[in-house]
């Protein structure tokens, strides 16, 4: 039934500044030199942890396509005020319909949010093809300084690591992957896997 998920919206900047990971490089406040550099990594670092953790960290809004709708609840992901802002479908005629919101309930509070038709109510059937319903939803955190500092912290050292090791082996020693404390600093706001 799922098919996945897509940005339709991207968050405005990146939670970790470029002055915050030259902190974290060492590197003083007015030197310049690196700042582009220094910006790419802060973007990878954002980009990777959203990765990990399956949803947006800073407000974006996406799209979850389904080829029909499931017998149970939609599952969506996770992340920071998530509402629904509309569930288009296509009825069994082909004709394309806006789900009423009196019609479904989110569940944004449990560990992966949910959408479950209303009480007392069943999904709509729906013409079985790709993208014959679409979910369109926003999440994350308004700006840099509500984000938590576990995560910040998480894509700090994805920067300093990778300023620090800018190629995928070290030549001279023996190769091995270099583990950094992400795990950790993720656990708690990782969500199962929805696409």
């Amino acid at each position: 039934m799922r098919q996945g998920t897509i940005v339709t919206v991207k968050s405005d900047g990146f939670a970790l500044s470029v002055l915050d990971a030259k902190r974290q490089l060492r590197i003083e406040p007015q030197d310049t030199d690196q700042d582009d550099h220094i910006a790419e990594l802060c973007a990878a670092a954002h980009r990777k942890i959203e990765r990990e953790l399956g949803y947006p960290i800073l407000v974006q809004t996406r799209e979850t396509h389904l080829s029909g709708f499931p017998r149970g609840p939609i599952w969506l992901g996770g992340g920071d005020n998530l509402s629904i802002l509309s569930i288009r479908y296509r009825d069994r005629l082909n004709v394309l319909q806006t789900l009423d919101a009196s019609a479904y309930a989110l569940d944004a509070v449990s560990r992966v949010a949910q959408v479950y038709p209303a009480p007392s109510a069943t999904w709509p059937s729906t013409l079985c093809t790709p993208g014959a319903v679409v979910i369109e939803w926003r999440a994350g955190w308004d700006k840099p300084s509500d984000v938590p500092e576990d995560l910040i912290h998480a894509m700090k050292l994805l920067v300093g690591h990778w300023d620090q090791n800018r190629e995928a082996v070290v030549i001279g020693t023996i190769s091995s992957e270099v583990q950094i404390a992400l795990d950790d600093l993720l656990f708690q706001f990782r969500v199962p896997f929805v696409a």
